[in-house]
């Protein structure tokens, strides 16, 4: 029987250190690279333009953008919580948020680059080829689950790993003192 306060009790991500800024950009990133593959295969699935080997594809772009745009999200869910903003509210403002990020992105991409990785000029819900206004639905949805995402990554803590103390060695591995006797006598 576990006792109270065994340390099978301990919660998952109790101790150690938070990740920080720079490990929650990474992991971000990495999440919207994930979620831009999966999007990407089902919408050419649904289209025809893809097939039941549902390869999806990103661009090496999205990992910054996802990552910072993820950490601005992360601060701005705190800000509406803190003010009493309803779930619903969160993610309308969070979907208006992803639409920020993504046309404001895809703006510097264009005047840096000169050009954007996404262009969706050929779709009729298009602002300057940069969002899909009939992307809303998705960028909804996206908010709405980031903030399980947040509450997860904030859960992750990191140990940095404690060099043991130094032992002494066990007695039978001791030499005994009879085999230093004398050693270094005469030397002065």
């Amino acid at each position: 029987m576990i006792g109270r306060g065994s340390r099978s009790e301990t919660p998952p991500g109790a101790g150690g250190q938070p990740l920080g800024p720079v490990a929650r950009f990474i992991v971000y990133g990495l999440v919207g690279w994930c979620i831009e593959c999966l999007f990407t295969s089902l919408v050419d699935l649904a289209t025809g333009a893809g097939d039941l080997r549902l390869r999806g594809y990103s661009y090496l772009w999205m990992h910054p953008i996802w990552g910072v745009g993820l950490l601005l999200g992360e601060q701005f869910v705190g800000v509406m919580k803190r003010a009493g903003l309803s779930r619903l509210l969160r993610a309308t403002l969070g979907m208006l948020l992803c639409f920020a990020v993504e046309y404001s992105t895809g703006a510097v991409l264009l005047a840096v680059v000169g050009l954007c990785p996404w262009d969706y000029s050929a779709s009729w819900a298009s602002v300057h080829g940069l969002i899909r206004l009939d992307y809303a639905p998705y960028w909804f949805l996206c908010a709405w689950m980031c903030e399980f995402l947040f509450t997860l990554v904030s859960r992750v803590h990191v140990w940095a790993p404690v060099a043991p103390a130094a032992a002494e060695p066990p007695a039978a591995l001791e030499a005994p003192a009879s085999l230093y006797a004398g050693v270094g006598a005469g030397r002065g």
